[in-house]
């Protein structure tokens, strides 16, 4: 049985024309694009998910989750990983 080419863009885009759908997506994107940039910043540092976890105070576990976007952390645990990578987290108006 062949596969079937699906155009994933071109779903996205016809669901993208529903307002509650599109307003869910671009809250998911922004949660997932600052995943992205932690795990950018904790491998460019060169600290593993351990170390990351022991500097955090937070399981190893709670890192790969993160990371692997299985789960959305609280935020006291985000605030955690954010302190444990040396940085601190800035809101500016758009």
């Amino acid at each position: 049985m062949p596969f079937e080419k699906i155009n994933v863009q071109g779903l996205l885009n016809e669901e993208l024309k529903d307002e509650k759908f599109k307003s869910s997506y671009e809250q998911v994107k922004k949660e997932y694009e600052l995943i992205e940039q932690i795990v950018r910043i904790r491998k460019q540092m060169k600290i593993s998910q351990s170390e990351l976890a022991k500097k955090a105070n937070v399981s190893q576990q709670a890192i790969s989750r993160l990371e692997k976007e299985k789960h959305i952390p609280k935020i006291d645990t985000l605030m955690k990983i954010i302190d444990g990578l040396g940085l601190k987290l800035v809101l500016t108006e758009r």
